[in-house]
């Protein structure tokens, strides 16, 4: 009988064990989390309206509401170039951003979609071929994982062109072309005559305007949203970069603290996060072509596919070769890159 009584409490104790661990489980899957999402981009932009709000309001439906993102615009929390550090204390959650403006003390930022040369990727498929089941997104991923920020993927924001006051009709016209642009985007302008320099985008009306410079260049959206069209009439393509990439990164701090179910949430949602973007900037850039360009006074030009061809071998060849040799030294995950990058162009036939 005393034995008994003895087994029946430790069958009790055990359920009660039991009992804590779950109802512990359950406090935890029931706690609401809070998140501040800090955008590289404007009030009413395209990319808040098609791809962020989305974003926010389907991570908070797919959780049943237990993370909670606020919306922060460029600049509000903290200046674009703190955001690395913002994310590694945990002051901000998630950001949309780009691994470009912090490639000084971040290697893979030579190699990530938002610094990719001109005419390495040339339709949408294609870049998420190469960067999402190529593996360049997870040789990002892991650089950035060291240095406390998760990554959630390379995203479109819409093909790269440029603009100018004066028209265009070959490499040769590049000469002493005084152009905003960025990243790899600015050194090819220089290794072809042109002085680039880096603005704020806001600036580059009245800059163009005033004559400080000729034109400037980025997504198209840019074109049409900041009215550029108004002192810039001559639009340049084909689109350099197909399409211009950025990024989602998140606090690890945050992301750890997070149950697993909003992990899967966050990944899922980041995935359709990118096919939103792709998809608004693809459908409005067509409407542009079709119909905004002849109400603009627009004039469309291109270079020649000979100009393309020396732009690819005079410049993105050398240049990820470049890369390679310098930053493959401080990590040897950039060399890894250009491999998988320079293979990816031998196969759609872009290189020999």
């Amino acid at each position: 009988m005393k034995r008994r009584s003895l087994i029946m409490f430790g069958v009790v104790v055990a359920m009660l064990v039991n009992l804590l661990a779950v109802g512990a489980v359950m406090a935890r899957d029931a706690e609401v989390f809070n998140w501040k999402f800090q955008s590289h981009h404007t009030p009413g932009s395209l990319a808040v309206e098609a791809a962020i709000k989305p974003f926010i309001e389907r991570v908070d439906k797919m959780s049943g509401g237990r993370l909670k993102i606020s919306l922060h615009y460029a600049g509000e929390l903290v200046n674009y170039a703190e955001v690395d550090e913002a994310l590694q204390a945990n002051m901000i959650q998630i950001a949309n951003t780009s691994s470009l403006f912090f490639r000084g003390s971040f290697p893979m930022g030579w190699v990530s979609a938002p610094n990719m040369p001109p005419f390495v990727t040339r339709t949408n498929d294609e870049f998420n071929e190469l960067f999402h089941h190529r593996g360049i997104d997870k040789l990002v991923g892991e650089a950035l994982e060291e240095r406390g920020i998760k990554f959630l993927g390379s995203h479109s924001v819409g093909n790269t062109y440029f603009w100018s006051n004066k028209p265009m009709k070959s490499l040769e016209d590049l000469e002493g072309f005084k152009v905003r642009f960025f990243g790899s985007m600015s050194d090819c302008m220089e290794h072809f005559g042109a002085a680039p320099v880096m603005l704020p985008h806001p600036e580059t009306y009245m800059a163009i305007a005033m004559g400080t410079l000729d034109g400037s260049g980025t997504a198209w959206w840019l074109y049409r949203d900041l009215k550029l069209y108004e002192v810039c009439p001559y639009f340049i393509g084909p689109a350099m970069q197909v399409p211009q990439g950025m990024e989602l990164w998140v606090s690890k701090i945050a992301w750890d603290a997070l149950p697993e179910d909003i992990q899967a949430i966050l990944e899922t949602a980041a995935e359709a996060f990118n096919t939103d973007y792709m998809d608004a900037v693809t459908m409005q850039e067509r409407e542009m072509f079709n119909k905004s360009f002849a109400e603009w006074g627009t004039t469309y030009m291109e270079f020649s596919d000979e100009d393309v061809k020396r732009i690819t071998n005079e410049f993105s060849l050398p240049y990820l070769d470049k890369v390679s040799a310098e930053q493959g030294a401080k990590d040897p995950r950039v060399t890894q890159a250009v491999e998988i990058i320079k293979q990816f162009m031998k196969d759609y036939g872009y290189i020999d």
